[in-house]
């Protein structure tokens, strides 16, 4: 019987652990400040009288209430800056195929079906065209001679597709990029 008490004992202390471990895990993103409790020590079970049948068991102990201590979390990257936050990419393989953009055919053609993909979001497809001045280069603020090649590409590539972009997102896009790629040719100092 003394067995049995301890026994329940052990395992309403465990279950009081475990419980107060999992209510009080930190989130790993916040938008602002959290209310966080600390974890709560547990509290040993209620000895049951002498008396109680082998067949009642006895209840946990109440677990009593520990004070609420305020945490201030990180600002997200909205707070931070006042702007929303971007969406995840949708295609994460045409960011991977536009570092190769004007090198690898296959990669340029998965990059154009990307950017004409209306079901990806403007903003997206917009990132894509206008990257054509980063990813890929060596050092996109001070491009080398290795990178004249791969400019010259771009820009011929800019001066098929922008003709036929399918709206004006793309177009405007493509004259960013253009606009960055002639400065970086001709050797310009880039922001």
């Amino acid at each position: 019987m003394k067995k049995q008490h301890v026994f329940i004992g052990l395992i309403a202390v465990t279950g009081v652990v475990a419980g107060a471990l999992i209510l009080h895990r930190q989130p790993t993103e916040t938008s602002g400040p959290v209310k966080v409790t600390p974890p709560v020590a547990a509290v040993p079970p209620a000895a049951a009288p002498a008396e109680t049948p082998p067949d009642v068991v006895p209840e946990a102990a109440a677990v009593p209430a520990a004070p609420v201590k305020e945490v201030v979390m990180k600002k997200s990257a909205k707070q931070k800056s006042g702007k929303a936050p971007k969406a995840p990419i949708q295609d994460p393989d045409a960011r991977v195929a536009l570092s190769l953009v004007g090198a690898d055919p296959a990669a340029e053609a998965y990059w154009e079906s990307a950017i004409n993909d209306p079901n990806l979001p403007a903003e997206e497809r917009k990132d894509l065209i206008e990257d054509l001045n980063e990813d890929g280069l060596s050092d996109p603020k001070h491009p080398g001679p290795q990178d004249m090649p791969l400019i010259a590409s771009r820009l011929q590539l800019i001066e098929e597709l922008a003709p036929d972009a399918m709206d004006q997102v793309n177009g405007d896009a493509f004259a960013e990029a253009y606009k960055d790629l002639i400065s970086m040719a001709n050797g310009e100092e880039q922001k």
